[in-house]
């Protein structure tokens, strides 16, 4: 019971001693930022919304108008077709005489909403809905039924949905229509209900992004309440994320489905501004050091732009360029302050997954991970032995023994600076069993101290 006290205890204190300076720059802690589609649905970003205000159900479909002078402003639509997903429509079986739905709208003067329902067999046409509303409900939910326009014989396989805020192109002013329940009857007889019919089931396509960050993806959907053609920032796990659950990857993306490509960006903040202006507080480091995998698409090269503020005033804007990396690889540069006698309070920092002056191909990714800013730094082939702590037998076989005259942490890295295990170790001679190693290069790196050496498994 002792021992476990002792190492909640290490672990704790690990925790407090260590926490990273770079807020969330070990890339552990992610968050998403909400936005839900109608399941098999084709809908608009903007405007297209779930709402609990509901006729039945939990949800229902909101369509929304917003009007912007000297503008078309945006309308919202939402239909069961998407052909990029092999969508066609959704499966009908029935002798259907009427579409029926219940609604609740407040459409500005001018503004005009539209139900229009196509149905095929066998990909031929063989009927429609086009039904067109304005006005209020007052505030109330009311329910229309429409009679189909049939063609020919009431057989049908398939039929399409299609639901707008508004008929035409522009709107007049703001407002909003809402849907529920909607399926089909034959005197007054309901037909069996197609998929989602009630809007119950949405799919979240929302912006995931590290906690404290503020990526290229981030900004531009709280800006233009619209996503990027491509995604630029994922969360990376499992096997290939260096340390943790989790690392960071920045990439490059199509900017358009002609093929254009754009770089892709990541930096800390909450605000699209966080990056020019002092976002977090800092001490007068020396450098900043990280992990980094870089994958070019042809000669590409990624960047980092770290710049520092003292009192208000600038004290550094640097940049450190990365080449490719196939593998996870240690990196450091130096801060370069001004001469100013006033010392650093504060930072901004980014990540560029690209060129920013000629941008490549869209596959160039920077990945990324234990990001921290440090007086000395802490790299793979550096032998920093302290002087109160001896490890041996080197080479060994199954065991390693590590003699502390502290509370410490204990991690062995791979040969590629990935790390294999934690341990934790008491004052004294520890002996740390390692039969389930490989034969090969090891680094062992103490938590309170730097680099201790580089160890050989035979």
């Amino acid at each position: 019971m002792r021992n476990i006290i002792t190492f909640i205890f290490l672990i704790t204190l690990h925790f407090f001693v260590h926490a990273q300076n770079v807020p969330n720059g070990d890339f552990e802690k992610w968050r998403i930022r909400d936005h839900y589609k109608p399941a098999g649905m084709t809908a608009t970003i903007r405007n297209a919304e779930r709402s609990t205000d509901s006729w039945e159900g939990n949800y229902s479909l909101k369509l929304s108008n917003t009007f912007i002078p000297n503008s078309r402003g945006y309308r919202s639509y939402a239909f069961n077709v998407d052909k990029a997903k092999n969508i066609d429509g959704v499966a009908f079986i029935g002798d259907a005489l009427s579409i029926a739905f219940w609604t609740k709208y407040d459409l500005a003067y001018g503004d005009t909403a539209r139900v229009y329902v196509i149905f095929r067999d066998k990909g031929v046409y063989k009927g429609k809905v086009d039904f067109r509303f304005t006005g209020t409900s007052q505030g109330e939910w009311v329910k229309y039924s429409v009679p189909i326009e049939w063609t020919s014989s009431h057989s049908v396989d398939s039929v399409w949905i299609n639901l707008y805020s508004y008929a035409d192109y522009g709107v007049d002013g703001d407002g909003y229509v809402m849907f529920d329940d909607i399926h089909f009857t034959n005197l007054d007889e309901r037909q069996i209900d197609i998929e989602n019919h009630g809007f119950e089931n949405w799919d979240n396509i929302g912006i995931n992004y590290p906690n404290g960050w503020r990526s290229l993806d981030l900004l531009y959907y709280d800006t233009y309440y619209s996503f990027l053609y491509e995604p630029t920032v994922f969360q990376v796990q499992g096997e290939e994320a260096f340390n943790g659950e989790s690392s960071m990857m920045v990439k490059n993306a199509k900017s358009n489905g002609s093929g254009g490509s754009r770089y892709g960006y990541c930096f800390l903040g909450l605000e699209n501004n966080d990056y020019y202006t002092p976002f977090f507080s800092i001490d007068t480091f020396k450098y900043l050091q990280g992990y980094y995998k870089y994958i070019s698409d042809g000669d590409d090269t990624a960047s980092i732009n770290l710049r520092t503020w003292g009192k208000g005033s600038y004290k550094s804007n640097d940049y450190y360029y990365l080449g490719p990396a196939a593998e996870w690889t240690f990196f450091a540069f130096p801060i370069n302050y001004n001469t100013s006698a006033i010392k650093a309070d504060s930072a901004a920092l980014i990540f560029y997954s690209g060129k920013t002056t000629d941008v490549r191909g869209p596959n160039s990714s920077l990945y990324l991970d234990n990001i921290e800013l440090v007086m000395q730094p802490k790299s793979l082939g550096i032998e920093n032995i302290h002087r109160a702590n001896q490890i041996y037998p080197n080479p060994f076989e199954h065991t390693i023994i590590i003699q502390c005259y502290d509370n410490d942490i204990l991690s062995i890295y791979n040969g590629m600076g990935k790390l294999i295990t934690q341990r934790a170790v008491l004052p004294g001679k520890n002996q740390i069993h390692l039969t389930q190693l490989s034969s090969g290069l090891y680094f062992i790196k103490t938590h309170k101290q730097s680099w201790t050496t580089k160890v050989i498994k035979r």
